[in-house]
Order: structure tokens, then sequence, then C-alpha cells
């Protein structure tokens, strides 16, 4: 039977509420109650920056405020409750950040960022022992943060392009042998042949390099756990026959708290939760998917080059809004019939078909600009197939990628069957996509999606309301403090008691600056309040709205009246002085003739 018996339940589910979070069997709690997992994959990375480049993907200090407190009220009304970002400055101060996730009820997973193996080594014990402390470390950070619910150790480490798995296969001590290389090309990466069997060559150097990636990572989770009382995952990607790996080799991973993938399957996830309900008694969580927002189709029929698409050709390719939203509610739904969070998965384990995630991490809130500027540079075909033609028009070219201008909306991107349009444009995944309004502010223009969410999620309807029209729409909300039309005798009115001001429509700055949109001029914010944009007051005027007049003003106009008043005291002695010594010539002079004898 999948389920077990319930007499252990209550003793358990009592551990549950001692803690602020725990799993327990495939139930996630949060103060005792059942929680499901609906996230938003967060990475705001605005227009003209890249992860490349100073913050490094680290936008979630208070110099960038502005960014994360226009989305989380955003993301809280499409009714999410958590989000996931890829990782942060372990020197940088984000409790600013957590506050205000934690003030809008949204809970945070926390990526430890390793990047590939060049950056984060692991071929040596003492290697891995460098990234374990560092880990540990900036668990210990946040220990106590109460919007702080998961950690996950890396990013898709079992990925071949990472180079882990690599690393640890070919440890000098030990070797596994274990073959890299897709096994259509001879290699034991999955590919096209399908899971390895008993007694073939690979299944035990894939047994072996697993063996040593999963122990990797339950080290990591023990040091995690040591430091706080926090959940742990590793993200990994969907390949390898990921499920058969963790039914042969998860054991070794026994601290980790739910086993992850990042599936992008189509518009179902097909038999993944019947293969991973069945390779481990933990529960299951998604830690991204869904499907980009363009429809890619092939370039001119002319074409003698590989085929590739640009916003001004006459190819049909389109921005697919209506597929982007379809499919991610389609796979909401899958998630929702497996949740574990029903009252009927109590004792959920191994097998149970209808209790095996703790939910998922939609991707992603937002564009990125950037992607295109790292990967696939070039247009070629992204297989290798001797049917190719490159003067046919396959839609499994290489769309035309751009270059390292991240300010570029691209259309990079890769093969993939199961896209709406056989396609993924890497900078097209987002909920919302992002306008330029400055220096540093974005503006978003909403997309079908958030709708579908919001009601799926939330049960709410649409609302205009909670998205400006546009930038000029944005920045002057943001800017408009005080109504226009003031001047100089109504505020020196208003600053002595007066309470009469001129009445008029709210404008930027009140008229009397400029709304500025670089946060290297506004400053930093907090976690209720952002700096930017800000305005700029002209001279005299100050204030967040430049509706008040400038201090240094004020103390002019006190020494203007020190000196009228030290000057009119001047005068009126000058004037007294004068009054009186013409009184006494007067007299003098009356007395100066002798008298009549």
């Amino acid at each position: 039977s999948p389920m077990l018996g319930l007499g252990w339940l209550p003793a358990v589910v009592a551990s549950a509420h001692s803690s602020s979070a725990v799993v327990v069997g495939r139930q996630l709690f949060i103060e005792g109650v059942p929680f499901e997992v609906r996230g938003i994959c967060y990475s705001p990375v605005p227009i003209n920056e890249s992860v490349y480049f100073a913050p490094y993907g680290d936008y979630f200090t208070t110099e960038y405020s502005f960014i994360w407190l226009r989305d989380i009220p955003l993301i809280k009304a499409m009714g999410a409750n958590m989000v996931r970002v890829y990782g942060w400055a372990a020197a940088n101060d984000h409790s600013a950040f957590l506050d205000a996730l934690h003030a809008h009820g949204l809970k945070l997973m926390a990526t430890f960022y390793m990047g590939d193996a060049k950056e984060s080594p692991v071929r040596t014990p003492e290697q891995r022992a460098v990234i374990i402390d560092r880990f540990a470390m900036q668990v210990r950070q946040y220990r106590r943060h109460p919007a702080l619910l998961f950690w996950s150790f890396g990013n898709e480490l079992n990925g071949v392009w990472n180079g882990f798995l690599q690393q640890l296969s070919h440890s000098q001590e030990d070797p596994c042998a274990w073959d890299e290389r897709y096994d259509d090309k001879g290699g034991c990466w999955v590919h096209t042949h399908g899971t390895p069997k008993p007694g073939d060559r690979c299944y035990e150097t894939s047994f072996c390099v697993y063996k040593r990636l999963f122990s990797f990572i339950e080290d990591a989770a023990r040091a995690a756990k040591a430091e706080a009382d926090v959940l742990v995952v590793s993200a990994f990607a969907d390949v390898d026959s990921l499920y058969d790996k963790i039914n042969r080799a998860g054991h070794f991973a026994p601290s980790v708290d739910a086993w992850t993938a990042q599936v992008y399957r189509g518009n179902t996830f097909g038999d993944f939760f019947a293969n991973m309900t069945n390779a481990s008694d933990k529960p299951v969580l998604l830690t991204e998917y869904g499907v980009d927002a363009y429809h890619d189709v092939c370039g001119e029929a002319a074409d003698t080059g590989p085929c590739f698409n640009t916003f001004d050709d006459h190819s049909d390719s389109f921005e697919d809004q209506t597929s982007q939203a379809e499919f991610a509610g389609n796979l909401t739904n899958e998630i929702r019939k497996v949740s574990s969070a029903k009252a009927v998965c109590a004792g959920a384990r191994r097998g149970s078909k209808e209790c095996v995630a703790l939910g998922g991490f939609l991707m992603s809130w937002v564009d990125e600009f950037w992607k295109g500027a790292k990967s696939q540079a070039g247009c070629a075909p992204t297989y290798s197939s001797p049917l190719f033609s490159v003067a046919k028009c396959d839609p499994r070219a290489h769309v035309t990628c751009g270059n390292w201008n991240a300010s570029q909306h691209d259309l990079c991107g890769y093969w993939l069957e199961a896209a709406p349009d056989h396609y993924v444009n890497e900078e097209w995944f987002g909920i919302t996509s992002p306008t330029g309004c400055g220096n540093s502010v974005n503006h978003l223009r909403v997309r079908e999606i958030f709708w579908r969410m919001r009601k799926l999620w939330a049960n709410k309807p649409f609302d205009a309301a909670l998205f400006p029209a546009s930038c000029e729409t944005m920045l002057q909300q943001s800017c408009a403090f005080a109504p226009a039309g003031g001047d100089l005798a109504s505020d020196i009115f208003a600053a002595s008691g007066g309470t009469q001001r001129r009445k008029g429509r709210e404008v930027a700055c009140s008229g009397r600056g400029v709304c500025t949109t670089s946060w290297e001029v506004c400053g930093a914010g907090n976690a209720n309040r952002t700096a930017t944009p800000c305005c700029t007051c002209q001279l005299g005027f100050a204030g967040d709205g430049c509706e008040q007049l400038d201090a240094r003003i004020y103390v002019l106009l006190g020494a203007f009246a020190v000196l009228t008043l030290l000057l009119l005291l001047m005068l009126s002695t000058w004037a007294t002085k004068a009054v009186v010594h013409s009184c006494s010539a007067t007299k003098k002079s009356g007395y100066r003739q002798p008298l009549m004898k």
C-alpha cells in the first residue's frame, strides 16, 4: 500500500508545531499547517544590465529596493506565496528584502550560487569542504529570518554543461570511469537510448558518480541544518533519467528535504510524477516550470543560411501570450492534482499517485534581456543531424542570437520539441516584460499569464489598477507629491502657520523639480519605501516632492529678517539721536544772545 499506518502521525505532526517549517512524510508544514508552494522564479535584472557585471545579479539590497518593492506586492496579488532567487553576494545585506517579503506574507527559497565547476571546483575533498563552509556561512547569516524557508544548494549540479559530474567522476584517487558524452555518441549521459539496465557499462559508473554527487549534497545539507532550522534541497535539471539516479543512489542524501527538478516537457509533465513517486519516499518540488512567450516561425523560405527570425522579418513570428498562459495553467493544475498538501496525503510514501509534490516555481517573473548575450551567440543548428539543410526552412535551426547588448530583447534560444513552437527563447519567459523608464527604472507590461495564475492561485479577477498604464503614468504616480501651481508667497504663508495653498492637479515633483530615475542619485531605500525614482528639486525647494522650501531659504529669510531688524534699529537710533541733537541745538541757540538790560 502507498499509505502508511497513521498511528505514528500525531507525534510527528506535533513536532511540526514545535518548528516553524518541517517536512513530514510528503507534506510541508508551516506552523503546523500543510503548505503548498505557489512560487515564482525571481531574477529581476533590469534592461541594459547583466549578471556578468555589478551587482552580478544581486538586486536584493536596499539600493535596488525600487525593483523589489515594485514587484513584491504584484507577486502577492497574483496569488503566489513564495519566490525563488538564484544567488546573492554574501557580503551584502539582504535583510530589508527579506523583511519586505515577510511583510507581504511571502516565503523565500534562496539559492547558494556555485556557477559551474570552473568557478566552484569539486575534484578534491578539500575543494568540496571550502564550498560547504561558504554555504554554511550564508545559511548562518539569516538563520533567524522567518521569510527564509528553503535553501537550494546550487543549481542544476547534475547538468553536464556545469561540469560537476565530470569532476566528481574523474577523481584521480578513485575514478568512476563514467563517460559524460550523450548515449547516442557512445557515452553514458541518457539522451535517446533510455535508462541504463543492470549489466550495462553505464549502470555502475553512473551510480558511482551520482553517489558522489548526492553524498556531497548530503554533507552540505547537514552543515546547513547545524546552523539553522532550515529546509534544504538542490535544484536539479530534469535530465539523465533523474528518477533512476534518485531511485538507486538517493539514499546517500537522507538530510535533503525534497527532490527537485526543473521540468520543461511542454503542456504536460507526462510521466514525470509517476516516475518520481516510485523513486523515493520524499516529496517532489518543481524548482522551475513553464514556457516562454514568443512563437518562432522559421525565416524566409528563400534563406540559404540557417533559419532565423528578427522582429522585422516576414516569418509570421509573434509574441504568444495565449500559449504561455494556457501551458502554465495546465501545468499548475497537474501540480495541484498531485499536491501533497491535501488532508488525504498524511502518511503518503513511495508509490502514492495522488500525493507527490510540494508545489512548484513558475518560470519567471520578468523577461531578462541579458540572457542572449551568454549562450549560442551564433547562427548555426543547435543539434547535429545529417538531415539538417541550410537551404530548407528547418524549425530546429538556431535562431539568431543577440550580441552583448543587454538593452535588446533578442530571440536567442534553442530547439525543444516540447515547446509550443518547438523552440525556447530564453529572454521571453516573463510573466511581465520590462520597458525602460530612464536610467534604472523599468515599467512592467503584464502578460495574460498573470491573470490566469491570479485566477488559479488567488481566485481573483482582472484588475487593471494593479499595473500603471505606461512609464509616464508610473513615474507621475511615484513623483507626484504636492499640488502644482504653488508660489513662494503661498509657501511662506503656509510655513508661518497659514493653511491656504493653491489647488491644482498633482504633477511630478510639484512642478518644481525633475523626476530622477537613477538609484545612484536617489540613494538606498528600505523594506517599506523605495528611494527611486526621486525628485531632483530646483534651487530653493526641497522635500520628497519639492513641496517645501529648502531649509537654506528659511535661513536666508531669517538672516534677512535679522538684518532688516538691525537696520531698522540702526535707523531708529540714528533718527533718535538726530532729533535729540536738533532739540539740544535749538535750546542752546536761544541763550546765545545776552538778556535785555
